[in-house]
């Protein structure tokens, strides 16, 4: 059994180079890297395709039968008439394909809906429902959420991973509010309160293991330091009860609240709580942690030291823009990839902090993302091109999340990391995709 008591890092010295001899070399390896079971895209993490504000939820209702639960923003997408009426109205298919994680070339099942909606006097609106499919017990899933919008003939891409190995994972316990309205966020604001449900376990008691946040941010991708190894130490715990099937959760203070439904194995449902602007970045002591990767130490230490913290870090930002117009649109730029880097990559601590933040804010969305059965790999220009970068991040297996990866660092990345902080402290952005 996998030990998840202790995450690790280990250092796989990957070969990006300056010598002629050592680019041929990677282009070797991404050549034959193409026999690994995998699937590639192009659009995964790229702005233009998170545009599109949509949450998914999978739910488990029995060993074959799965549901999605999608809800959908109806912001960016295109309404038009379509008769003679007045009316306008938004077309969008939703398509599902699954993929076994052992065979991601084969596609084990797929299923579609199609939505047709009438625009009404809230132009800005949610879209929501659910879809089911087939999922076969203990294996492990990818499913591929694609979204079309038929009037804007524009396509959006999610990648959803499915843990139906085990009737105690997190998928098998439907989250919802007071309402009933499933919530699909893996991340909650302090003194919210949740319900959970499931109809494959029925326990009347379940412990609850609350940890404060303590976790550092990433460090950079040549570094060969290990990060500090995480010890399963809760906070403290408390007990909660099944009343009429489900079981309220409060959750008051940042952290993360481990509902465990296996002794042993300690798997469970985890409810992250961060600030009530989360993903945003909202004050300014956000905004100067948010900037420590193209911060050296000695100015990071004097805007957080600063007796005027909102002086200190926009007067950092001028500086490095020239202008005050640009500095704007650097705030901008940079900001919200930390606010995708919460969206796509919050884990037992915030997005931007994890090593895929890192390397998104810094270097902007990889033009390819190829998804593998232990991670994925970042490449940044065209595969199998002795310039392009790459950046595999390997999946950890713990009981709190399925989004959780580290990088395999390396000392020859220290080049490319200095090059692409140097574009950013000329005024310039780094891979604007």
């Amino acid at each position: 059994m996998i030990d998840f008591l202790i995450i690790y890092f280990r250092v796989n010295y990957i070969k990006i180079i300056t010598s002629i001899i050592s680019l041929t070399f990677l282009g070797l390896i991404s050549c034959t890297s193409q026999k690994v079971n995998q699937s590639t895209t192009d659009r995964l993490y790229k702005k233009s395709n998170n545009e599109l504000d949509a949450r998914y939820t999978i739910y488990h209702i029995n060993d074959s039968i799965s549901q999605l639960f999608y809800e959908i923003s109806n912001e960016v997408l295109l309404y038009k008439k379509t008769d003679t009426s007045n009316f306008f109205y938004g077309h969008i298919k939703i398509q599902l394909d699954v993929n076994a994680e052992d065979d991601l070339s084969a596609i084990s099942d797929t299923t579609s809906i199609t939505i047709i909606d009438r625009q009404t006097d809230a132009i800005i609106k949610q879209l929501s429902g659910s879809l089911y499919f087939k999922l076969k017990s203990n294996f492990n899933y990818y499913v591929n959420v694609n979204v079309y919008d038929v009037n804007k003939k524009t396509e959006y891409t999610d990648n959803l991973y499915s843990n139906k190995s085990s009737i105690e994972s997190r998928q098998n316990f439907l989250i919802t509010n007071s309402r009933d309205e499933v919530l699909s966020s893996v991340y909650y604001k302090p003194n919210d309160f949740v319900y959970i449900q499931s109809v494959r376990n029925r326990e009347k008691l379940y412990e609850v293991d609350y940890f404060k946040p303590k976790f550092k941010l990433a460090l950079p991708p040549f570094s060969v330091e290990l990060m500090p190894k995480f010890n399963y130490k809760p906070d403290s715990t408390f007990s909660v009860y099944e009343t009429n099937g489900k079981i309220e959760l409060a959750l008051p203070a940042k952290g993360f609240f481990h509902l465990k439904t296996n002794m042993a194995t300690k798997d469970g449902v985890t409810f992250f709580v961060y600030e009530t602007s989360y993903p945003k970045i909202k004050n300014t002591e956000q905004m100067i942690l948010a900037t420590r990767y193209i911060m050296a130490k000695k100015e990071f230490d004097n805007c957080l030291q600063s007796p005027d913290q909102k002086s200190a870090i926009d007067k950092f930002w001028v500086e490095i823009a020239g202008s005050t117009e640009r500095a704007k649109e650097l705030i901008r730029k940079y900001y919200l990839r930390v606010q995708e880097s919460n969206k796509l990559f919050t884990s037992f601590q915030e997005g931007w902090k994890t090593d895929r933040g890192m390397i998104y804010i810094v270097f902007g969305a990889p033009n390819k993302v190829s998804k593998r059965k232990n991670g994925e790999v970042w490449i940044y220009g065209e595969p199998n091109n002795p310039t392009s970068i790459s950046f595999s991040f390997i999946k950890i297996i713990n009981p709190f999340t399925d989004n959780d990866f580290y990088l395999e660092r390396s000392e020859l990345y220290k080049e490319r990391w200095y090059e692409a902080v140097d574009m950013w402290r000329q005024g310039r952005i780094y891979l604007d995709n």
